[in-house]
């Protein structure tokens, strides 16, 4: 029986174009496929490559909080600087004023004086004998009160006041000094020996 080879060739073209027509409905359908992937990852809660990865790099809960910290104390340092300290008192001025007493040129009064110390442990022990603690004490608290170093400083005279026990009235000046000052002091207990007051006087009234 003779081939007819047109038959042939129309079979041979079809059989093409199924395979032709298979691959490209396979590519179609892959493409198709990645298009509904893609758009799922999109629509429905993906990875947004414009957000950051919070997942990946959670925030470090421990530098915040140091963070917090030292900006808390750099604010309640900050308030302290500023804030007016009350414990800081200004020392009070001191007081001179003229007197109308005789041989007295003026009145010092200082409000900043304050008790020189005592060694004396078992109470006050009043003395009056020059090199005795209580003696010592007297001499450093009327050093103090005219600012003349006791090395320097001569003494004319010392007394009780009208408590011999525990106030006292000393005569004193400087080495090379004209100036002559008359200084009251007061026993304080556990404390020492107290300046109250100065008295410049006009001439030295003590020096023989």
């Amino acid at each position: 029986m003779p081939v007819d080879f047109n038959q042939r060739s129309r079979s041979e073209l079809r059989a093409k174009r199924r395979k032709t027509n298979i691959i490209l409905n396979t590519l179609i359908a892959i493409v198709i496929i990645l298009i509904l992937i893609v758009g799922g990852r999109i629509f429905f809660g993906g990875d947004n490559p414009n957000e950051p990865d919070v997942a990946a790099n959670p925030p470090d809960s421990k530098k915040i909080a140091d963070q917090e910290k030292n900006d808390q104390t750099k604010k309640s340092l900050n308030e302290e600087n500023e804030a007016p300290k009350e414990s800081e008192e200004e020392p009070e001025e001191k007081i001179e004023k003229e007197s109308d007493e005789p041989n007295v040129e003026k009145v010092i009064i200082d409000p900043n004086w304050e008790p020189v110390g005592t060694e004396q442990t078992n109470g006050h022990q009043p003395s009056y004998n020059k090199g005795t603690v209580d003696w010592n004490e007297k001499l450093k608290a009327v050093s103090h009160a005219v600012d003349i170093p006791e090395d320097n400083m001569i003494l004319w005279w010392i007394e009780g006041g009208e408590d011999r026990q525990n106030q006292a009235i000393a005569t004193v000046s400087a080495r090379g000094s004209e100036d002559t000052y008359r200084v009251f002091i007061e026993w304080v207990d556990g404390e020492g020996w107290k300046p109250t007051e100065v008295k410049k006087l006009i001439q030295n009234d003590k020096k023989q």
